[in-house]
């Protein structure tokens, strides 16, 4: 099941839409010649503390479709060439935003992993034991065992 808000961070969830909207509203009273849309850099900043992907790429989202909207519904006024070339550049920015982001998050998902000593090396280049990286990384309790494969290896080894 898909959480509606990322867990541990409804405000800040809230903060970000709340963002998103005032900047939706002042563009719909600013002329169309303003580049206002440059403010949706703002709650994308705060997005990226949400570890969730999908909340980040859907505020860009968000702010790439209120970008044009808002041109057609501000005021008259301001230059229309000026307003829609800004209006583009706005659209290209939060989309190559939005591009490296998924890119990073991408190889971010990597994780280096030892074939030979099974060990995985965190961010800051130590090599530790898998089931200690996933203990820090995930809260996950792990419990030692061995499987029946283990144990009859092990068996044969004790009565050698």
């Amino acid at each position: 099941m898909v959480e509606p808000v990322p867990k541990g961070k409804p405000l800040l969830v809230g903060v970000i839409v709340c963002l998103v909207l005032a900047i939706f509203i002042l563009d719909l009273f600013t002329p169309a010649g303003i580049i206002i849309p440059l403010l949706y850099a703002i709650p994308l900043l705060f997005a990226l503390l949400i570890p969730d992907r999908l909340f980040f790429l859907s505020a860009a989202a968000a702010a790439a479709i209120l970008t044009p909207r808002g041109f057609y519904l501000s005021p008259p006024g301001g230059v229309v060439w000026m307003g829609i070339i800004n209006r583009i550049m706005a659209v290209l920015a939060l989309g190559v935003t939005a591009g490296f982001y998924w890119r990073l998050k991408s190889l971010q998902a990597l994780l280096p992993f030892c074939s030979a000593c099974q060990k995985v090396r965190d961010d800051r280049g130590y090599w530790k034991q898998l089931g200690l990286y996933l203990e820090e990384h995930s809260g996950t309790q792990f419990s030692r065992g061995l499987c029946p494969t283990c144990v009859s290896k092990e068996a044969k080894a004790l009565s050698a």
